[in-house]
């Protein structure tokens, strides 16, 4: 997301309430894990750019250390998963308890 779409995600947050745009994702989580269940590409990238933008909202919704919280997370998460994907290629040991 770019600069000029992210001010804009905050603008609408500002209008709208975190309340509202909070119930706003749920609903468009909802339409997501529905799309994702689908075969119809097209509606699947168009509740992916649902959930993105609701996700930018709520971003603006942290105070700047529940920010630095987030980026630390998500950071955390692809440093665990990538961490996972290296344990898969582990050669197993014949006769080891893996």
């Amino acid at each position: 997301m770019n600069m000029w779409q992210s001010a804009k995600c905050k603008r609408i947050l500002e209008h709208y309430g975190f309340d509202n745009q909070q119930e706003k994702l749920v609903e468009e989580c909802e339409e997501l894990i529905e799309a994702a269940q689908g075969e119809d590409w097209d509606h699947f990238i168009e509740e992916l750019a649902d959930v993105r933008i609701m996700v930018e909202q709520m971003y603006y919704a942290l105070d700047p250390d529940q920010q630095k919280q987030y980026h630390e997370m998500v950071g955390f998460k692809i440093e665990r998963t990538l961490q996972r994907m290296r344990d898969e290629k582990a050669p197993t040991v014949p006769g080891s308890d893996q």
